[in-house]
């Protein structure tokens, strides 16, 4: 990622992103539901910092922003653009997970006789791409890596 920074490897963040969701084969739907939804918020707290630290923008200016507004800003101000790729899955992912899969879960439910992994594949994908952009969040933050720099710089 960054030439004076260690590697993140595929399968460093595969693996980092495994270990965390095993974490969650205990859980319920619902309880999977909101560990999702608090790590989405999470994440955007620290996304919206990272503006704040880096870009001067006002904490109370963002403070009505969505995570997809966020992600916008982000893109705007010229983080890194793998991040932001990354980020842009995450964000549909939440979008639809927040507003339309408890509904959708409960009507698929309610007609057919779905299995469970059949019914909870859209968690468990914004689930495992949610883990990967901690991963990478984290990688940023600890190296200075939100902006991409140039071989030898």
């Amino acid at each position: 990622m960054c030439a004076e920074s260690p590697e993140l490897s595929r399968e460093d963040i595969q693996r980092m992103v495994t270990e965390k969701i095993d974490e969650y084969a205990t859980l319920n739907f619902l309880e999977r539901f909101s560990i999702f939804m608090g790590k989405a918020q999470l994440l955007e707290f620290g996304l919206k910092r990272v503006l704040s630290r880096d870009y001067e923008i006002p904490i109370e200016e963002m403070e009505r922003w969505t995570l997809g507004r966020t992600k916008n800003e982000l893109e705007r101000v010229g983080i890194r653009p793998d991040f932001i790729a990354f980020l842009d899955g995450v964000v549909k992912h939440r979008n639809y997970i927040a507003h339309e899969l408890l509904l959708d879960n409960a009507i698929t439910r309610s007609i057919a006789n779905f299995s469970p992994r059949k019914l909870e594949g859209d968690l468990f994908r914004g689930t495992y791409e949610l883990e990967q952009i901690i991963v990478l969040y984290d990688w940023c933050e600890e190296h200075n890596g939100w902006v991409e720099r140039a071989e030898g710089t």
